[in-house]
């Protein structure tokens, strides 16, 4: 059994990619008894997680499967965490199972900054311990215990421009749905500015995501509405380069 894993930053990242799979006919793993044996075994048996922690909590990674390929999505719980994941991860395999890792995938937001300075800007707190490091991502590859295993990385929204996950969602928007964003836009022009001091930079597409999913999935959380909605869909991705080429980039790691 091939596995592929991707480490994103969040619930939302992990309903990006799990869309494209679903679009793509891949089952989500909802079992123990179903998953590979080698992905039994990390499934965690006790809580709390962390330093007796009852407040913190680590997401189980969603497991989806298609034919002979396990594709395994870790939600590193913010973006500083995503490095150190995966470090955990493949240092923690065995040979054997590092085998069976075709290609593990980090997703980003670039947030303030372009693709190309996000990417420095991970590695600025890179621990020199670790299995993988910043030249293995620019060559797309590293070895482990004697085993390649490919290396990708990808920051929304685009892989290029300043952004983050809302920007690259809103580009879907525009194109299906054009005047539900419309309205959104009218009904955030007219809430008074006091209610949006403590708004971040973000906050605004943050809450036109949130209008536009609460439509489509009543009182539901945006990740529902990211998995099952069209944002990413094949409407979308007609007239969205965006959308297009993220799914591009996705679809090019699975096949």
């Amino acid at each position: 059994m091939r596995s592929i894993i991707f480490f994103v930053e969040g619930i939302h990242d992990v309903n990006c990619v799990a869309r494209i799979l679903l679009l793509n006919n891949f089952k989500e793993v909802n079992s123990l008894d179903k998953l590979p044996d080698m992905w039994k075994s990390r499934v965690p048996r006790a809580y709390p997680f962390i330093n007796n922690r009852l407040d913190r909590r680590i997401p189980m990674p969603s497991y989806f499967m298609k034919n002979n390929l396990c594709v395994v999505i870790v939600s590193s719980n913010g973006i500083s965490n995503i490095l150190n994941d995966i470090d955990l991860y493949l240092s923690n395999m065995s040979k054997r199972e590092l085998k069976q890792i075709d290609v593990v995938c980090a997703i980003f937001d670039a947030d303030q900054y372009n693709a190309k300075e996000a990417f420095d800007e991970r590695f600025k707190k890179y621990n020199k311990d670790m299995v993988i490091n910043k030249k293995d991502f620019l060559k797309g590859y590293c070895k482990v215990r004697g085993e390649v295993i490919s290396l990708y990385h990808y920051f929304f929204p685009d892989n290029c421009s300043n952004g983050n996950l809302e920007n690259f969602l809103l580009e879907g928007a525009k194109v299906v749905y054009g005047d539900l964003l419309k309205n959104v836009d009218d009904y955030i022009n007219k809430v008074d500015d006091k209610y949006k001091k403590n708004w971040s930079i973000s906050s605004e597409n943050k809450v036109k995501v949130g209008c536009i999913s609460n439509i489509f999935q009543p009182g539901g959380a945006n990740q529902t509405s990211i998995r099952y909605d069209d944002w990413i869909s094949y409407e979308s991705m007609k007239s969205s380069y965006i959308i297009k080429q993220f799914y591009d980039f996705i679809m090019n790691i699975i096949e």
